[in-house]
């Protein structure tokens, strides 16, 4: 399978994903559709900003060795994803509590290991940066 190939179905794994993750949240929820895309996109806003981050080469590097284009990329893809888990709890961001962003820490690292496969190392480090996020979403 050429790069290209690769990088297709990478992209469209992750549209198929975020696609299918805003519908089951979208479905599950007892208000109107306006107030749901309404109360994520404050979520969403509100913890982009909570958990934005200075220097991502550096992270990326300490996570996969490098810090190539690809594991800046991922590793955002990570936080993104993060992100987006964290914004489907029905609870506002000052209501998370730690069982529940590392259970959305844990859906994101299978998620990272189906899509980009990388190894048992670097999922861990992974885990534990996302898991470092923690202290700044407490603050």
């Amino acid at each position: 399978m050429s790069d290209e190939q690769k990088k297709s179905k990478f992209g469209l794994g992750l549209l198929l994903g975020t696609i299918i993750g805003g519908l089951v949240a979208f479905f599950f929820s007892p208000e109107s559709g306006e107030e749901n895309r309404k109360m994520v996109a404050k979520k969403l806003k509100e913890l982009r900003k909570l958990l934005k981050d200075a220097d991502v080469e550096k992270k990326a590097k300490e996570i996969f060795g490098e810090a190539s284009s690809k594991a800046v990329h991922i590793y955002l893809q990570a936080k993104e994803w993060l992100i987006e888990e964290l914004a489907m709890l029905k609870e506002a961001v000052e209501n998370i509590d730690k069982e529940k962003y590392t259970k959305a820490v844990e859906k994101v690292v299978r998620r990272v290991q189906k899509e980009v496969k990388k190894d048992a190392k670097e999922l861990e480090k992974l885990k534990k940066q996302l898991m470092r996020e923690w202290e700044k979403l407490r603050k």
